[in-house]
């Protein structure tokens, strides 16, 4: 870690280059996303589409609703799309922190993230959407038509999608925090309790409140928590027999 002390200014306009860098990064990618909004769209209603019963239709309450929805599904999409960017930036910010070896795993710390937050989304979209949709709707009594708000259903999809997308980033926090030596792994190994229930109480507050949508999101939780852990321990364990070595 470099000795010398950098003052906060010096901090502060590093942070605001890396924010205008990864917000012009963002809008470009909503932009180049928004060309393809009706394909985002019927993306997204898919899973729903597939369980509702053939009387039930989708409504906007608003003559702007649809325009604003097609907005917010581009925005999301911008950001799986520019996710390899928006690590980079924060990577940056940090790495004047960093060790030289440290700097060496910017590859693989941008490519970790990226994949993991990918994986999220790709995981709440075939494994959660569907058991979950599926519940909701069987739970309309004999005889009530679903007219559901396209608003409404695509907040509630995007901030699922967001959420496991965010908890799939907790193996790459977990491994860094411990090969930086910034948390110890036995610290973590003695907190493995409160880490399980902390996944719930994180999947009660990310999620929407539905106990489907909770636990699918605390048990993967709780086993990325204990994945970051594996790979961390393996790193060591090298360092150690290198050290050995030496």
């Amino acid at each position: 870690m470099d000795k010398r002390e950098v003052p906060l200014m010096t901090h502060l306009s590093e942070l605001r280059t890396c924010l205008i860098r990864a917000i012009i990064g963002l809008v470009v990618a909503m932009i180049l996303c928004y060309f393809f909004a009706d394909w985002i769209m019927a993306f997204i209603k898919k899973p729903m589409m597939e369980i509702m019963p053939k009387n039930a239709s989708f409504v906007v309450l608003s003559p702007q609703e649809y325009f604003f929805t097609e907005l917010k599904a581009s925005l999301f999409f911008g950001v799986l799309v520019a996710s390899p960017w928006l690590f980079y930036q924060l990577w940056i910010f940090i790495a004047p922190g960093l060790y030289q070896n440290e700097k060496r795993m910017l590859f693989w710390f941008v490519v970790a993230a990226s994949l993991c937050f990918v994986l999220g989304v790709v995981f709440a979209y075939f494994l959660v959407f569907p058991p979950t949709f599926k519940f909701f709707i069987e739970t309309l009594p004999p005889g009530i038509n679903g007219a559901y708000s396209i608003s409404m259903l695509y907040g509630f999809a995007i901030t699922v999608l967001l959420a496991f997308g965010v908890v799939f980033q907790t193996p790459v926090a977990i491994f860094l925090l411990v090969v930086f030596d910034l948390v110890s792994l036995g610290t973590f190994a003695k907190y493995r309790r409160v880490a399980f229930v902390a996944a719930f109480v994180i999947g009660a507050i990310l999620t929407p409140p539905d106990p489907i949508t909770q636990i699918m999101l605390a048990l993967p939780a709780y086993a990325l928590f204990e994945l970051g852990l594996f790979f961390a321990r393996m790193v060591l364990n090298q360092r150690k027999s290198s050290a050995t070595d030496q």
